[in-house]
């Protein structure tokens, strides 16, 4: 029986969504809850009713962490690309399709991390626990499509552009952040 190659691309896409979502509804269910302790919730309900007000919270933080989602995939899209094009020796792009069915991993994840709603700690260890899931299941597939030597290098460099990528990343953040500093001191 034969199924559709096509199946399994909608999968990146709903997973990232939920866990846009399920992030999203612990994030701004921690928010509300730090807003009122601060005394600024009560502030904001003055304008806007309960419910717009965590509606509100709930779609900026679904947008946030959709934005986030979205371009991290496309980065790791083009950097796996980019490590195949330096060292797989194939002309037919096999070796990236095998890769696909690892999006499920992401998938189920993304509906495992709704169970844990209540708590934006746990949902966050259930993001981490697929990624790395999703890392042993990438590391097992091309340790299969290449030689030991190939997968290394594949491996190496796509840990140094995520490595440059994070803390040039961080580095901007620690420079806006001592920037902001200054201007309030």
């Amino acid at each position: 029986m034969k199924t559709n190659v096509y199946l399994l691309s909608y999968a990146p896409l709903i997973g990232i969504i939920l866990f846009s979502m399920s992030l999203a509804i612990a994030t701004s269910e921690y928010v509300i809850e730090w807003l009122t302790r601060i005394g600024v919730y009560s502030e904001v309900i003055a304008l806007l009713s309960v419910q717009e007000t965590k509606v509100l919270v709930l779609v900026v933080f679904f947008t946030i962490y959709f934005m986030l989602f979205s371009a991290f995939k496309l980065v790791a899209d083009t950097f796996n690309q980019l490590g195949f094009a330096f060292f797989a020796r194939e002309t037919n792009g096999s070796s990236l399709h095998r890769l696909k069915p690892g999006a499920t991993i992401f998938l189920v994840g993304s509906g495992v991390s709704f169970l844990f709603l209540n708590s934006l700690l746990a949902a966050i260890a259930v993001l981490l626990g697929t990624f790395v899931l999703y890392l042993f299941y990438y590391i097992w597939q091309v340790s299969q499509l290449m030689s030991t030597f190939r997968a290394i290098g594949l491996l190496l460099i796509q840990a140094m552009m995520w490595a440059l990528l994070l803390s040039g990343l961080a580095w901007a953040l620690l420079r806006l952040f001592n920037s902001v500093g200054d201007i309030i001191l």
